[in-house]
């Protein structure tokens, strides 16, 4: 016999919450325009998804889909990474803190915990584009994901 065990609420609210907050039964595209609190670094955003989704997940990480950039701090693998995530995440900063409008596109559970992917567009333009087009990230491909330390971006 199947033991069954008592769920947590919000565990219930959080799977109840992804089919609300990631599609659209019309069929067209999810968008919404959820705050941003913070820039995290060149292809991550805190928002603010309190409008949409439960408490417990009102605040986001947001991973920006299509798009690498070099990692800061701890996580570069070498100076020049460390130099290139900074100016990644300025451009970022820069980006969204002169916006009209931010739009989180898409959005879906990613495979790191905690994060959601989506198309983040910046007063109508795809925020991965911009940032590769400038120089701070590269398309991202899962399968054969480069480093930053032999080249710069």
């Amino acid at each position: 016999m199947l033991a069954i065990r008592a769920v947590p609420t919000f565990v219930l609210a959080m799977v109840a919450a992804v089919p609300a907050a990631c599609a659209d039964p019309s069929g067209r595209a999810a968008s919404y325009t959820w705050p941003v609190i913070r820039v995290v670094d060149g292809d991550t955003l805190k928002v603010d998804a309190g409008a949409d989704m439960p408490p417990e997940l009102a605040t986001l990480s947001v991973l920006v889909r299509g798009v690498d950039t070099p990692e800061m701090g701890r996580r570069a693998k070498c100076e020049a990474e460390r130099r290139a995530g900074r100016a990644a995440t300025a451009f970022t900063a820069a980006a969204i803190g002169g916006a009209v409008a931010v739009t989180i596109r898409n959005p879906e559970w990613g495979r790191y915990g905690g994060r959601v992917l989506a198309d983040v567009d910046v007063d109508g333009r795809s925020l991965a584009s911009a940032l590769i087009a400038a120089g701070h990230g590269r398309v991202y491909d899962a399968e054969r994901r480069a480093g930053w330390c032999s080249a710069a971006p």
